[in-house]
C-alpha cells in the first residue's frame, strides 16, 4: 500500500507539472498574439500620422510658395499674408 501511494503521488505531480507547462505555453502564445496586435495598431497610427503630415506639408507649400507673386491681387491674401500657389 505504501508503494502504490508513492506511485500515485508521482503521477499526480507529473500531471500537475504538465498542466503548468501547458498553461504557461498558452499564456505565452496569448501574450505574443497581443503584442503582435499592438504593434500593428502602432504601425497603423504611424502611417496615419505620416499621411496627415504629408497633406499638411502640401497644403503649406500651396498656401505659402517660396516664390511669392509681386503685389496683392486679393486684399484678403495681403491681410493674412497668404500667397496662394499656382
Amino acid at each position: 500500500m505504501f508503494g502504490t501511494s508513492i506511485t500515485l503521488n508521482y503521477q499526480v505531480s507529473q500531471q500537475r507539472a504538465q498542466d503548468f507547462l501547458a498553461e504557461a505555453e498558452r499564456q505565452r502564445t496569448v501574450s505574443l498574439a497581443l503584442n503582435g496586435q499592438a504593434q500593428s495598431r502602432r504601425a497603423r497610427f504611424a502611417g496615419a500620422r505620416a499621411s496627415v503630415a504629408s497633406v499638411l506639408l502640401r497644403a503649406g507649400s500651396w498656401l505659402m510658395p517660396e516664390e511669392a507673386p509681386n503685389g496683392c491681387s486679393n486684399p484678403a491674401n495681403c491681410a493674412f499674408e497668404l500667397r496662394p500657389g499656382q
